[in-house]
């Protein structure tokens, strides 16, 4: 949907840096010093791209305050919600609240088009329609020709007059809603500075251009746009953010060869140059037999980082390319391993044991069955009895929770980090029953809170959060885009194989991918040329002649330059080198990496892990066992010679092992037989 009637003129200084999170942070030093010569630090906004990156932003520039002052950061989405906090009764809703009232709403909505009642039969439907409405609102895009979308948007407007009646928003509505603030009588009151720079500028889409030219006003503006970096933007407008802006003064700002071996990597995937090499830092190739290997190989690494005394697991960033299972996967794998994880992008509201308990209690009321439900945890009847005499049912929750002891356990059985998200978790869940108890769109029942708790449980992983969350102290596992502008000492980008960079283009489910490529109006990058792909990237890293399958491929090229950026002292580009299919098919490295391995001389192949966590261990242990069965048997069916001697002393050295482990080994042992007992027939799974 790149149309340039966008176009807007600013009153104020546009700075362009070169790719490169080094100029970027350097630059916007430079330009804040200058707004401080002469104003104090309360009078100078900076406003980001995105929420993510406010705290790295927040700490560069703050470099240039005295003490303890700190720089008055935003970005252009949490300032709306300020704007509006201020100016508007309506409540905000949260993500999850949102798409269960969508659900509700769009339960028996009457569409026009035939294809969407065709397509409203299927599971994913709401899923699948919701992401497109959420596109639309966030960009307050209005699509006129193609009818599917005409009649996504009459749904939409039907759904936020639906809201608006019960004094409700959604987030999608705050940029615009808060642009109608800052237009109107109202913006003295909420405006209380006099200069703004704005940073990733790059990234702002037209609404946010919108926005940041009625928050500036008659304020000095300074908007610092760094080259072929941009990927949110991108994805729903072509070209470079200079095609559609002009300002009353642009300069270019500071720029440096990159100082590492990651950030010159970086640079390569941006824009094919091929920089000297920094020999500072370094860039490894991690590969695996399978992904779910490649995530314990991972684990092990992280394992060795934090081992050395100066590493903390906060030092260390996870990448994926999407959101949702890939991070609930990734997640999961390291808790597994036993490695804290943190993310933005992912509530963890799937998997809490917290909230399994919380949720068997609610499924006890909401089946109004003496026995319980079928599984879950045990549960005390007594209990659950007292509490069906509260008189609401947010009273009921909170007391049953307070009474069953269950923040007592959460702090008891989790690590200090995991015992924050539960808490998190469960104050969600007391939100919901909060929201039930004041809203007239639903009845405030049980089964009305168990269906809301079900479906926040089931999505959890889908859920893409709006707003930056406050976590720290674990490793952060997030999609690339939630990490840039970031630093860590340590970035792992996973699944570097040509089935996901570049993979296939993807836009929705709702249509087949020829005909969304064809929608002129769609909100995304479709109808698209070569002058298109040329004007937005300056690499040519695919042998693609379509113009659409070209630009998707360049753009999770540049993906991967924002993930790279993101590492100061060691990159990982890990891959795996079998697809999870029961043909077992060969996965081919990605593209990128490949041209990266021949044209750069630093990027070396990562060393034979040493085993560092037990997990390791205990794999490694199994494995051998496994491979030494795998030998014998192969030599009774293809009559060959196995050494038995070899596998003897090689079982021999890991019983001494385990008797040297105590409680613990004794555990292995029984893992142990419990393999050999399999392999050789005798158990059946």
């Amino acid at each position: 949907m790149s149309d340039h009637s966008s176009h807007r003129q600013f009153d104020g200084t546009l700075v362009t840096v070169p790719f490169g999170g080094e100029n970027v942070e350097r630059t916007a030093r430079n330009e804040y010093r200058m707004l401080l010569d002469e104003r104090d630090s309360e009078d100078v906004l900076v406003i980001t791209g995105a929420p993510t990156s406010a705290d790295a932003f927040r700490e560069a520039v703050g470099e240039e305050l005295p003490g303890a002052a700190t720089p008055y950061v935003t970005s252009s989405v949490v300032h709306a919600t300020d704007v509006l906090n201020q100016t508007d009764d309506r409540v905000i809703l949260s993500d999850a609240l949102r798409r269960e009232l969508l659900y509700r709403f769009l339960a028996d909505y009457e569409w026009e088009t035939e294809s969407l009642q065709r397509a409203s039969a299927q599971p994913s439907f709401i899923e699948d329609v919701d992401a497109v409405m959420g596109t639309i609102s966030w960009q307050t895009v209005r699509p006129d020709e193609t009818p599917e979308l005409r009649d996504i948007t009459a749904a939409l407007d039907g759904f936020h007059a639906w809201l608006a009646e019960h004094g409700h928003m959604e987030r999608g509505q705050l940029i615009s809603e808060a642009l109608d603030v800052l237009t109107g009588d109202a913006r003295d009151e909420v405006v209380d500075f006099d200069a703004v720079l704005a940073v990733e500028f790059e990234e702002f889409f037209p609404l946010d251009r919108a926005y940041l030219d009625a928050l500036a006003g008659d304020c000095d503006l300074v908007c610092v746009a760094e080259e072929n970096a941009s990927v949110r933007r991108t994805w729903v407008e072509t070209g470079p953010v200079t095609s559609y802006v002009t300002f009353s003064e642009s300069r270019r700002g500071a720029s440096g060869t990159p100082s590492t071996r990651p950030a010159a990597t970086a640079a390569y995937f941006a824009d094919e140059t091929v920089p000297e090499d920094p020999e500072a830092g370094s860039v490894s190739v991690l590969a695996a037999d399978s992904s779910d290997e490649q995530l314990a190989e991972i684990a092990n690494e992280i394992e060795a980082l934090v081992a050395q005394s100066d590493w903390r697991y906060n030092d260390i960033a996870v990448a994926t390319k999407q959101s949702g299972s890939a991070v609930t996967d990734a997640i999961e794998a390291f808790e597994g391993a036993g490695i804290p994880t943190e993310s933005t992008t992912v509530t963890g509201f799937g998997d809490d044991p917290a909230i399994r308990e919380l949720l068997a209690a609610v499924q006890y009321f909401a089946d109004d069955e003496d026995d319980g439900p079928e599984h879950g945890p045990e549960l005390d009847t007594d209990r659950l009895a007292r509490v069906s005499e509260a008189e609401s049912l947010e009273d009921a929750i909170h007391w049953w929770a307070t009474d069953s002891g269950l923040k007592e356990r959460i702090a008891k059985r989790a690590a200090p980090l995991d015992a924050r998200a539960q808490f998190g978790n469960v104050r969600r869940a007391f939100r919901i029953a909060e929201f039930l108890e004041g809203t007239e769109f639903v009845d405030a029942t049980w089964e009305s809170y168990r269906e809301m708790l079900e479906r926040a449980h089931e999505y959890a992983p889908q859920q893409n959060q709006t707003s930056a969350t406050e976590l720290d102290g674990g490793v952060r596992v997030d999609h690339l885009q939630a990490i840039k502008n970031e630093s860590f000492r340590a970035v792992f980008l996973v699944n570097l194989v040509d089935s996901e960079y570049p993979g296939d283009p993807f836009l929705t489910r709702l249509f087949p991918g020829e005909r969304v490529a064809s929608m002129p109006d769609y909100p995304g990058v479709t109808e698209l040329n070569e002058a298109d792909v040329d004007a937005t990237f300056p690499t040519t890293s695919t042998a693609s002649g379509r113009p659409f399958a070209q630009y998707h491929a360049e753009h999770a090229r540049r993906r991967l330059a924002v993930g790279a950026g993101a590492a100061e002292e060691r990159l990982y580009c890990c891959l795996y080198e079998y697809e999870d299919t029961a043909l077992e098919e060969q996965a081919q490295a990605s593209r990128f990496l490949t041209a990266a391995y021949a044209d750069l001389p630093w990027v070396t192949e990562a060393d034979e892990p040493h085993i560092t966590s037990e997990h390791a261990a205990e794999q490694y242990l199994l494995s051998r066992v496994d491979d030494a069965l795998a030998e014998v048997r192969r030599a009774t069916s293809q009559d060959v010679t196995v050494s038995l001697d070899e596998v003897e002393a090689e079982l021999g050295e890991i019983q001494d092992l385990l008797d040297q482990s105590g409680a613990r080994g004794e555990e292995l042992r029984k893992a142990l037989r419990a393999r050999v007992e399999f392999a050789t027939g005798e158990v059946r799974r």
